[in-house]
């Protein structure tokens, strides 16, 4: 145990966190499928547990080695002050997995909590969706302040993010600013270039699925969303 380190835990325990969230959350989608016997969930959870296996086991390497046996593999980046940068910006602090685990926590509140709060406050049906617009406001709002000072947690939780809106704001209306995201979060600053890739991408995207294969991209079920995705599927079939 005197190998370990508080981040060790910590590392660990945020994996194994988000990997129970995504289980409990993966009972929505339990179906059967005809074509496949083992359901809708057999590969989200294949792949969840292949996470705790991979978290339980880093946390025993590190306990059996501690960080001196993991040195021969990062020499490299150890002589050229890698390591000190990424101390020095505070990845390796508490507060950095902190920031990092509430900005993952973010879609989960979004996909919760309108309905919570109309069921406490007794709302109607028809107060769903205004609640949904205001916390995906606040969510988007809280994440864009946390993600500009940790684009680590920023990047890890933006597809989830994305994946949390898509049934509600649609494909068409979300995937460009996921993918302006992206772009600003690997570091690129030149809006005109922002602009060219992200118009480029979707185009092929646009053109491959909706006009060549006539696959369904979700359009989202909250207005204007909704309109908006049926005018660009209108527009382009």
């Amino acid at each position: 145990m005197g190998k370990l380190r508080p981040g060790h835990f910590v590392e660990a325990g945020l994996w194994l966190a988000l990997a129970a969230v995504l289980y409990i959350y993966s009972f929505d989608f339990d179906q059967s499928i005809e074509i496949y016997k083992y359901g809708a969930v057999a590969w989200p959870r294949a792949i969840l547990l292949l996470i705790v296996i991979a978290a339980v086991g880093q946390l025993l390497y590190h306990w059996k080695s501690g960080d001196e046996a993991t040195s021969g593999t990062i020499g490299a980046a150890t002589d050229d002050g890698s390591e000190e940068a990424a101390i020095e910006s505070g990845h390796s602090s508490i507060q950095w997995y902190v920031s990092t685990f509430v900005l993952l926590t973010l879609p989960f509140a979004y996909m919760r909590l309108p309905e919570w709060i109309v069921q406490m406050f007794s709302l109607g049906e028809g107060a769903l969706t205004s609640t949904k617009l205001i916390c995906a406001a606040l969510v988007i709002a809280l994440y864009v302040f946390m993600m500009r000072r940790n684009h680590v947690g920023g990047m890890l939780a933006l597809p989830i993010l994305f994946a949390s809106m898509l049934e509600d704001m649609g494909f068409y209306a979300t995937a460009p600013f996921f993918i302006i995201g992206v772009m600003f979060l690997m570091g690129e600053r030149r809006p005109k270039w922002m602009v060219i890739i992200t118009a480029l991408i979707l185009g092929i995207l646009l053109f491959l699925f909706v006009s060549l294969l006539y696959v369904g991209l979700p359009t989202g079920n909250i207005h204007p969303f909704y309109d908006f995705g049926n005018w660009v599927v209108t527009l382009l079939q």
